[in-house]
This record gives C-alpha cells, structure tokens and sequence, in this order.
C-alpha cells in the first residue's frame, strides 16, 4: 500500500513535467525557424481571408456577416536595394472549391475580388502585367510551390511566403531527417524569393532612373 502512494505521488510530481516538455512537432518548428533566421528569413504570424468559407462562416446564426480567416506564418525576405515603385500584392493559392469571387491570373494561383485587399491587388496584377519579365519571375515563382504555402506577397520593400509551415514536411518518426528536409526547403524558398527580389530591382531600381 505504501508503494502505491509513493508511486502516486511520483506521478503527480513527474507528470506535469512530462506535460510541459516540447514535443516532436514543437522541436521541429522551433529548429525550422531557428534556420530561417540564419538565412535572413522575419517571421510573423499572419491572418488571410478564407478564400472557400463555408454559408455558416460568412454569416452567424443572428445575421451577422463575418470575415472568416485562415491563420498562417509569413516568411519574409527583406529587398535591400532601393526601388522607386514599391508593389503590393498578395497573389493567392486557390482551393479546389472557391466560395468567393476571384480573378485567376495563372493556373491556381490569383485574388479575391472583395475584402479589404480587393483594390491593391488588383492594381497589384495591372502593374505586374506592364512588365513581362517581372510577371514570369513571379509565376515562375509560385509553380511547384509546397502545398503547406497559401501566398507569396510583395510588399512595399520585401516578399514574402504565406504558409503552414508545420505542414510543410510530413511527419515521421525520424526528427532528424525531417527537420534536415524542413531546412532544404527553407533554403529552396530563399532561393525563390531571392530570384523574385532581383526580378523587381531589375524593373523598380532606382539606378534605372540614375542620369548616365
């Protein structure tokens, strides 16, 4: 009987240390972002508006219109160079089943025509379509991306990756190779943006304006 109570009380006492460890998951995001700092990667967490919300998400059971979001990471790479026409546009993944109006400006990939991002990323496509080789880098861009990634962004002086990065890798019971493909990508999407960013200094650089 005895044991039993200490072995009770060892449980209480264990437990909630047990409870508050990470776990592999937390392991995996904390080491995918601890590599994305490295690279040069700002992280914030990001709402999006649902591009396919169900009748009950958009409107409650009283009448009242919501605004249904998705929650995400957004990975953001800094443009250094100076530009003289920030863009800013945040170009869309779109659902198998979309409940909203959009305009699809490449296969699965385009905007929402309401909301509050409606006008600028409108404007957003109309400038991109001026500049041919910017509107390759952007589409180039987006084709083949994971399917964890929800948008990629421009943004006054950066671009930027919307995604769930938790679902980015499948889980397996093998951390280390896990975390090991997690990085690979990071450094894939670097690699991707940095191409982007080059593309923008190319058109929006403020040496194109510089007197020779």
């Amino acid at each position: 009987m005895v044991w039993l109570i200490i072995v009770a009380v060892l449980a209480l006492a264990v437990g909630p240390i047990f409870y508050l460890l990470p776990s592999a998951q937390d392991r995996f995001l904390a080491g995918l972002r601890q590599h994305a700092r490295q690279l040069g990667f700002s992280m914030q967490l990001q709402r999006l508006a649902k591009l396919n919300p169900t009748a009950a998400e958009r409107v409650s059971a009283s009448g009242q219109q919501r605004a249904p979001v998705v929650e995400c990471m957004r990975y953001q790479w800094l443009i250094r160079e100076p530009i003289h026409a920030p863009l800013d546009i945040v170009l869309r993944r779109l659902p198998d089943s979309v409940t909203v109006s959009v305009q699809e400006a490449i296969a699965g990939w385009g905007v929402a025509k309401s909301g509050e991002r409606r006008n600028t990323d409108h404007a957003g496509l109309l400038e991109i379509a001026q500049h041919l080789e910017l509107q390759h880098s952007l589409f180039e861009c987006v084709r083949n991306l994971p399917d964890a990634v929800l948008a990629l962004g421009i943004e006054a002086r950066s671009v930027s990756i919307y995604w769930h990065e938790e679902a980015a890798v499948p889980r397996s019971a093998d951390e280390k190779g896990r975390l090991a493909d997690g990085k690979n990508l990071i450094e894939d999407l670097r690699g991707r943006l940095q191409t982007l960013a080059l593309a923008i200094v190319q058109t929006y650089g403020e040496r194109d304006n510089a007197p020779s």
